[in-house]
């Protein structure tokens, strides 16, 4: 075969993956796979994750007495796996761009809180009494501040 036949075939080929090239694009959009979701799209995606994790959370009960270590480490032990997973899929989803700035400070504040939660575990193991509350507590008041500025976002419902 010539060297005509290879050129030919070289340039038939660069022509077929640049136009496969250019269908990708056009197709799946530049940037990224989807368009951004509408409100309304998106919290009904937020919807259906708390529909999933809400009743699991309902169904652990609070801590009976939040000054003994053993009840908030029960609780917290029970709860955290599924506030971070809850977290996660929320996190997870394409926000719609007019709620970006408010969704990153909701993922902050929602994820400072779990943290604070996480962080009465150890402090309960080691009946470490002043952590255990100090911590208790900020997860008390980072998840209310979540919970309002969620509300504010437009979440269907708390933990949300």
């Amino acid at each position: 075969m010539s060297r005509r036949w290879y050129a030919a075939l070289g340039t038939v080929c660069t022509l077929v993956a640049v136009a496969i090239a250019t269908g990708v694009v056009l197709v799946f959009g530049s940037g990224s796979s989807t368009a951004a979701p509408t409100k309304a799209e998106y919290f009904s995606k937020v919807a259906a994750i708390c529909r999933k994790y809400g009743p699991k959370l309902d169904k652990i009960p609070p801590p009976i007495d939040v000054s003994i270590p053993s009840e908030l480490w029960t609780s917290a032990e029970k709860v955290l796996p599924i506030l971070r997973a809850e977290a996660d899929a929320v996190r997870r989803l394409a926000p719609p761009k007019e709620l970006r700035a408010k969704l990153t400070r909701w993922i902050k504040l929602n994820d400072q809180s779990i943290a604070k939660l996480a962080a009465t575990l150890p402090a309960a193991r080691e009946k470490n009494f002043q952590a255990v509350q100090t911590n208790y507590v900020a997860f008390i008041i980072k998840g209310a501040k979540a919970q309002h500025l969620g509300k504010s976002i437009g979440f269907p419902r708390p933990p949300c």
